[in-house]
């Protein structure tokens, strides 16, 4: 798969590697791994576009829209022949609404491993294309810790979520089996959710490890908390790195809406960790951060709750 390269690339930082890793590590070339990650995605286009399958299958993603909305004729439909891309992250850092706006902005679908068939119900076709068929855009995946894998030489777009953010929305999911179902709050100060902590937090931090040090094709960094605040930049990001042409009256669709399946409503803020798991978020949050920047990526984001 043709890889570009960008020709300037931001300084690495002078952080020693071995102390941004909770495993040892072989001696690693941290220019030539920089260059690596920060390469785009190569398309082939036909007439400036991607190739569409030759398919009834497709989602009227605006149908419920007036008659009159210009966003209700627009359709997402399979491509062909396109490279695998995982979209990489933790659980409930904001993939399946990642999966969304870029079906929602390109009219491509976006694919899983998990093959989840109440997602394939809500419109979201892909969910059940295998992954290297050439189909969708990107693959839904959360690392080698969920009975999946970080696939070396496949590019990825990788999520990154505050840690405590990204907890407290798993247990709400894994009580409720449910994205958009909120919980008692009571159920945060129970031993079960507390045992469950530094498991998510060792899977966080590796998830992210993974894809940035053991990757040997392109990563695109997206913090959610930016996608959040700017989708539409942030996808533009996405897009560019992906090697898809912008379809701005897509865009602008997709700026009127922006919510789509699979955003909780109802949170609010609260702290359910003691200060010891505050603690050890915090020192993981730090090894990822000088990661990042070691590696020529914009620094983290201001988490709440734990720094």
């Amino acid at each position: 798969m043709p890889i570009s390269t960008p020709k300037h690339l931001p300084p690495p930082s002078s952080l020693p590697l071995s102390k941004t890793y909770p495993v040892r590590l072989p001696n690693i070339n941290v220019n030539k791994l920089e260059r690596i990650l920060h390469g785009t995605i190569h398309q082939n286009l036909e007439n400036g576009k991607l190739p569409l399958e030759r398919s009834n299958k497709m989602w009227a993603i605006w149908e419920k829209d007036d008659h009159g909305s210009p966003c209700r004729k627009y359709l997402v439909r399979f491509s062909k022949d396109l490279p695998q891309v995982q979209l990489m992250s933790f659980p409930c850092s904001g993939n399946s609404w990642t999966r969304y706006l870029l079906e929602a902005s390109t009219g491509i679908f976006t694919g899983s491993i998990f093959n989840k068939k109440h997602i394939y119900k809500t419109g979201m076709l892909g969910e059940l294309a295998k992954p290297d068929d050439g189909r969708t855009l990107v693959q839904k995946t959360h690392g080698r810790f969920f009975k999946s894998t970080t696939l070396a030489t496949v590019p990825a777009v990788l999520l990154i979520r505050n840690p405590a953010k990204a907890f407290i929305s798993l247990f709400k999911l894994s009580t409720t089996s449910s994205q958009v179902t909120q919980i008692s709050y009571q159920l945060f100060n129970t031993s079960k959710f507390h045992q469950l902590v530094p498991e998510y937090l060792k899977k966080w931090e590796m998830v992210a490890m993974d894809s940035l040090l053991e990757k040997n094709a392109p990563v695109h960094l997206v913090y959610y908390e930016r996608l959040n605040e700017d989708p539409i930049s942030t996808l533009r990001g996405i897009l560019a790195f992906l090697g898809v042409p912008e379809d701005e009256r897509r865009l602008n669709c997709t700026r009127t809406h922006l919510k789509g399946p699979y955003k909780r409503e109802g949170n609010r803020e609260f702290n359910p960790f003691t200060t010891e798991e505050q603690l050890l978020m915090t020192q993981a949050v730090k090894r990822v951060n000088q990661t990042v920047q070691l590696l020529g990526y914009q620094p983290l984001p201001h988490y709440s709750i734990i720094t």
